[in-house]
Formats: C-alpha cells, structure tokens, sequence
C-alpha cells in the first residue's frame, strides 16, 4: 500500500484563534473549497497530531497541522498584468476586466497575486475603488491620484453609477421574466464566510434583473444591482431558488473545474459639470 504524502506547516500571524477550513484555504489558496472540506470530512488533517473533524474547530498561534494527500492545486492565477485586461486608460483612470480567480487586492497574511499589486507594478501609484470577488470577472476601476476620486466616491454613494452584471443560473425554481429583489442582508452566524438574508437589522439590498435566455434548465440573466453589499447578486438569486452555477457559497456543489458564471459586463459613469458621462464594457470570458 502506498505511503500517504504529508503536508506539515504551523500556523502563524494569525490575528486571533481561526477557523481550520479558513486557516488551510489561506495557506493554500489554490486548493478549492470543496476540497478543503473533503480532507477534513475523510481525516486527512490533523492538528498537533490529533485528527481534527470539525471545519469550524478553531486553529492558534504556533499549532502544527498535518495534512495527508493533499489534493491537486487549481490554476494558479496569473502572477503578472496582462494589458489585455485594459479596457480603457485615461489620464486618471483605468478600467480593467478582471479574469476570474484573480483576487482584486491583497489578502491578509497570504501571497496569493491579486489586480491592484500587478496593476500597480505596471502603471505605478495607482487606487483601486471598488471591487469584485476572486471568482468574479468583469470591469474593475482604477484610478490615478486626483479629484477623479472624489467624483467616483460621490457617485458610488448616490448610486448614480450603473452598474450591470451577466450571471447563468440553475432554474430549480424559474425565475420570471423580470422583478425586483429587495431584503435584508446580514452576516450568516453560523459561516464567517457567507452572508444571509435576515428579517431584522443587517442592510437593505436591492437588485433588480431581467432573463436573456431560458434553456437547457438553465437562465441568462441580466442584473442591475441598485445597492452594493457583500456577495449581494450570488445570495439574491439563490433566494430566489435560482443559484448561479458555480457558486461554492451559496449554490449545490459544482464540479471542481466550474467557474463562477457572474460577470460584471458594463458600467456607466454619470455626467456632471466637471465630467462627461462614461461607459465601459467588459467582453465576455471564454466558456461563459
């Protein structure tokens, strides 16, 4: 019978005690979710030379994890700018379509390359004003030092930006033609990770959308989000029983090599007496 392959690493920089599904994904950013979870549901992990069955078990300072047969990395993503990416330069501002699986900016205590270090290695002192989650591609603004900032700053705030984003979701419940979500959102007490739709407190969210297409068990849909809260367009639909395929957090298990089908496809920016009104679009990535 062959050996299992050992991984060791002990945990450091850890701001306080952290979850262990946490804790490995940090530390090895290019191995799914899903698969994180297998190891620890088959007792691949053990921590200070104890198997460790709870993903929620919370990891210190200074323990040693064990990991057996750890699984195959995902495609790294790309560790260099690409000026393929650009869609528009400006004398101070910059509109990118972000690949998927390329986080927006750095995350704490881990190397993972991310859109605002590479972007910045290739046009210099640059901001980064919004952003889009790892798995989401499509159109990110930067922008150069400058009253550009405060004119986005107060057009984010007043919601005069359009913003519009392609998604193909799972139909187990058909949405219809078009409408409008409106909930609460708040944060899920039992995954740090995930957000929940709440009855009282946490923050309004609305969106409204309309379907392109309805095939195969499957819809294109198009969406307008009219707020910007966390994960607001992945867990909208998936409230409304129609999940975007893809979706690790809020959707049925996909396949391991399935993308997130979310794409932030156009923006807008809105005319005022100093600047005239703006659009970006973000061509479709291959396979969506």
């Amino acid at each position: 019978m062959a050996r299992a392959t050992i991984t060791e690493f002990t945990a450091r920089s850890l701001a306080k005690p952290t979850r262990l599904d946490r804790v490995l994904r940090d530390h090895f950013p290019l191995w799914g979710r899903q698969a994180v979870q297998r190891l620890i549901t088959a007792g691949k992990v053990q921590l200070n030379g104890r198997v460790v069955w709870l993903a929620s078990w919370e990891v210190q300072n200074g323990e040693r994890l064990q990991i057996a047969d750890p699984p195959a990395s995902k495609t790294p993503p790309p560790d260099t700018f690409d000026d393929a990416w650009v869609i528009a330069e400006e004398e101070d501002l910059i509109a990118i379509n972000k690949p998927a699986g390329l986080l927006s900016e750095p995350k704490r205590f881990s190397q993972t390359p991310n859109l605002l270090e590479l972007a910045s290695a290739r046009f210099g002192s640059i901001v980064l004003f919004h952003r889009l989650d790892r798995d989401t591609s499509g159109i990110v603004l930067l922008t150069r030092a400058g009253k550009i900032n405060k004119y986005l700053d107060t057009a984010f705030k007043s919601h005069t930006i359009l913003k519009e984003y392609l998604a193909v979701v799972a139909t187990p419940n058909r949405l219809g033609p078009e409408g409008v979500i409106d909930v609460r959102l708040g944060p899920d007490p039992e995954r740090g990770d995930r957000m929940t739709v709440v009855e009282r407190g946490g923050q309004r969210a609305v969106t409204r959308y309309c379907v392109e297409s309805d095939a195969n068990g499957r819809q294109r849909v198009r969406l307008w989000p009219q707020t910007g809260r966390t994960h607001q367009l992945r867990l909208h639909l998936a409230h409304l029983g129609a999940p975007i395929l893809g979706d690790r957090l809020y959707g049925p298990r996909p396949p391991e090599d399935q993308r997130l089908q979310l794409h932030a496809e156009r923006l807008v920016l809105p005319a005022t007496d100093e600047y005239f009104a703006r659009s970006f679009v973000a061509p479709l990535p291959e396979g969506f």
